[in-house]
């Protein structure tokens, strides 16, 4: 049985940006990146989780080889903490290297300074963060990411395209927000 990729085929699910979109927005991201990265010889670190399919679309964007890891990074004691910690070192040498970390979203801008701090006191010479979807609004420090696909206002749990909701849709092609049981029956 396949999956519903269509926007009305999956009861509780409000499409937000189409697949059409999705692809039309990584390509030109990943573009863009090729265009400003000029000579470089980028290292890709995406976090594991949401941002896989997001990147591997990403690479094939980039007419260009390039080079690409993952990583995790999770939060010590407890979120509030702030501590944090990298789970699955890079497994290559970053010292010199122009990184660009690969996020599904970038919301509250507290995981990506301690990221980039991380690879600089490893040597990275330039760190740069891609976003599929920023939200500003949800800033809680100054971070600011280099690039994003689609940058927009907080809309609840946001599915598909990688991002899941207790590990389903993940899988669809496009972005949706996973609508609460009560406001998924109020819709026609």
């Amino acid at each position: 049985m396949s999956a519903p990729q269509t926007l009305s085929d999956i009861p509780g699910i409000d499409p937000l940006f189409s697949a059409e979109e999705v692809h039309r927005g990584v390509t030109a991201l990943g573009q863009r990146i090729e265009r400003e990265i000029g000579d470089e010889d980028p290292l890709l670190v995406a976090l594991l989780g949401g941002s896989v399919i997001f990147l591997a679309d990403l690479v094939r964007a980039i007419a260009r080889p390039v080079r690409f890891e993952l990583i995790h990074v999770a939060a010590g004691e407890s979120a509030e903490s702030g501590v944090m910690q990298i789970q699955y070192p890079i497994p290559v040498e970053i010292a010199g290297q122009s990184v660009v970390v690969v996020k599904d979203v970038v919301a509250s801008g507290v995981t990506e300074p301690y990221l980039e701090e991380q690879l600089r006191n490893h040597g990275a010479r330039a760190v740069r963060f891609a976003a599929l979807i920023d939200i500003p609004d949800d800033r809680k420090t100054g971070f600011e990411v280099s690039y994003a696909v689609f940058s927009t206002p907080r809309q609840g749990v946001l599915v598909g395209y990688g991002l899941k909701h207790d590990g389903r849709y993940g899988n669809l092609s496009y972005v949706a927000r996973r609508l609460s049981p009560a406001s998924a029956k109020e819709r026609p």
